[in-house]
């Protein structure tokens, strides 16, 4: 009797378990079910359409990758670096903060930044899909600009959004994105970006005629080089902080000089884009655990 007990009892705890691996398995496929959802909003939005000025149609996978990043951060609003980039226009850097900037754009559009939130933290993503576009046609791997001399490593320019390492001293959650994708580089979602061929650029600039675009300088800003030409959920989350800091308005306060020259196209689409994304996120937070 006390055998068959045993076996009774091994039975059950068998099925217990069993039970517990189908049901994360289940929510699993649910969650990878859910980004799918997600790469499909935006790779058939208005927004990935568009063709912006002087840069044309953005690469296929750079809109549906933005949108999983923001997805990303409506998951986790108390990352440090998502209450930066979700605070009050102003309220992170004065009027260095790119929403300030284009405080009138947002106003023309209905788009208002003056509360701490999901929506302003939206706003920030539209005005930096096109900045992305405006720097480097979104395409993460861009390497540094070579139409200019740098050849130090902490203020080389590199990326979707040519920001530097230098600029990590506008918000100390910079730094700690820098380490925390330095550590661990499983989220960066390269993968989701398609579409992109990775160019070494020659420099055109006669002060410097055998320069390129590949990583330059010493550690620690070489390394930060390398990590944001090959990790773009990096380089949009260093991205968006740097927009709501250092963005402009003038050069001696800007990090960005589409955004000082107001060259950036603010895409009402983009908009609604991720207002979609946000949605489905906040109706289906199982997501979260894919992203």
């Amino acid at each position: 009797m006390r055998k068959i007990r045993l076996s009774i009892i091994s039975a059950l705890l068998w099925m217990v378990l069993a039970a517990g691996s189908f049901a994360q398995e289940a929510a699993q496929r649910a969650a990878l079910g859910g980004l799918a959802n997600i790469r499909d909003i935006a790779s058939k939005s208005e927004c990935a359409a568009y063709s912006w000025k002087g840069r044309g149609k953005p690469p296929a996978g750079y809109i549906p990758g933005v949108a999983q990043i923001f997805a990303r951060a409506v998951c986790h609003p108390e990352r440090a670096d998502v209450q930066v980039a979700s605070s009050a226009a102003g309220a992170a850097q004065g009027d260095g903060d790119g929403l300030v900037v284009y405080q009138q754009d947002f106003e023309a559009a209905g788009m208002r930044n003056d509360v701490a939130g999901v929506d302003t933290l939206r706003h920030a993503y539209t005005l930096l899909v096109g900045l992305g576009m405006r720097e480097s046609s979104g395409e993460y791997c861009e390497g540094r600009d070579v139409s200019a001399c740098f050849n130090d490593g902490n203020s080389a320019e590199a990326g979707l959004f040519q920001t530097s390492y230098g600029a990590q001293k506008y918000s100390p959650s910079l730094g700690m994105l820098f380490a925390r994708y330095t550590t661990d580089k499983s989220g960066c979602l390269r993968d989701e970006f398609k579409g992109i061929v990775c160019r070494v650029r020659k420099s055109q600039n006669p002060h410097c005629p055998d320069a390129d675009s590949n990583p330059v300088g010493q550690p620690p800003g070489l390394d930060w080089q390398k990590l944001t030409k090959s990790c773009p959920a990096f380089a949009i989350e260093f991205g968006v902080v740097v927009l709501r800091t250092h963005a402009g308005p003038t050069k001696e306060n800007g990090e960005f000089g589409p955004i000082i020259h107001h060259q950036v196209e603010l895409h009402p689409n983009c908009d609604l884009m991720l207002r979609q994304v946000q949605a489905y996120v906040e109706k289906n937070p199982s997501i979260c655990s894919a992203l």
